[in-house]
């Protein structure tokens, strides 16, 4: 699953959380920690089945506006084949059938549009609200100074180093805090401990 086409190329968190979560540190030399937010969304088995459920959504409708496509280029290579043996009428209602099935592609792509990138945002603002504390959270008790988020796209980053990347540790705090659970299953589930593990 291509994960640019689903998921915004920002993340906007209200109040700006994340933009880049500081947290002052006492250390004279600052903490920075880099989290590919888009990834961190996507990879979370809540995030997963979100997306899951987002393309079997979608898939009818985008059938259907093939379906119409499909029908514009059959007419209108039916209509270059064979305008020199059609009577004006034929050719008036193969041309009149071409509108009507343009005008339809185009009320239905849009539409289709539209839906797709409100159904992105959700995703997008739901997990993420959540996350945002979790973020927070780890950046404290790591004493980190500041998060950056490497998938927005004026985050100038020429080289990260897997230390500071906490992209799967974040994933893995968020599966822990809200782990995938059926339908009707009440979450009783706790936030784990944000630290690292201990390296041995």
């Amino acid at each position: 699953m291509n994960l640019k086409k689903i998921l915004p190329t920002a993340f906007l968190i209200p109040a700006g959380l994340l933009a880049t979560a500081t947290l002052r540190a006492q250390s004279a030399a600052p903490k920075l920690a880099i989290l590919n937010l888009r990834l961190a969304i996507a990879s979370p088995a809540e995030g997963k089945q979100a997306l899951a459920d987002f393309e079997t959504r979608f898939a009818v409708r985008q059938k259907e506006i093939d379906q119409i496509n499909r029908k514009i280029n059959d007419l209108a290579q039916q209509f270059g084949e064979k305008q020199n043996t059609w009577s004006d009428e034929q050719k008036a209602k193969a041309q009149a059938d071409g509108q009507r099935l343009t005008r339809q592609l185009d009320r239905k792509t849009a539409e289709f549009q539209a839906d797709r990138n409100a159904a992105k945002d959700d995703i997008v603002q739901r997990i993420g609200s959540k996350m945002v504390p979790i973020v927070e959270r780890y950046a404290r008790e790591n004493s980190l100074d500041t998060v950056f988020d490497s998938s927005a796209p004026n985050t100038p980053l020429l080289l990260v180093a897997p230390p500071i990347d906490v992209t799967d540790a974040i994933t893995k705090l968020y599966d822990q805090a809200f782990p995938a659970k059926s339908a009707g299953t009440p979450d009783t589930s706790k936030p784990a401990p944000t630290h690292p593990p201990k390296k041995s």
